[in-house]
């Protein structure tokens, strides 16, 4: 199977926002259990700065998801500099996020 095409920020940054609003989103288990908690974010620090946020920096490619994971950077509800790295899959019209900082 071919690697997936790779989005430029703007195409990605379309795809997010698409995807908020009529796919669904997923968190890895290290998101949930160790990223999340640690810097204490929450579901609604993620959504925002999935919708307000940038796709600034080029993607990377993920070897273990095999796929590319995107930088949405911006600010949390409180308005602290959040960054979810985000894979999206447009099959299942998914956004997995990998991990906040």
């Amino acid at each position: 199977m071919p690697a997936p095409l790779k989005l430029t920020p703007d195409e990605a940054k379309r795809k997010i926002t698409l995807f908020l609003n009529e796919g669904t989103m997923q968190l890895s288990f290290h998101c949930r259990q160790d990223s999340m908690w640690k810097r204490k974010v929450t579901m609604p620090d993620i959504v925002n700065t999935l919708k307000t946020g940038e796709v600034i920096r080029e993607s990377e490619w993920d070897d273990a998801q095999q796929n590319w994971k995107y930088r949405v950077e911006d600010v949390d509800t409180e308005g602290d500099e959040l960054t979810a790295v985000t894979i999206i899959f447009d099959v299942s019209m998914t956004l997995f996020i990998v991990t906040v900082f």
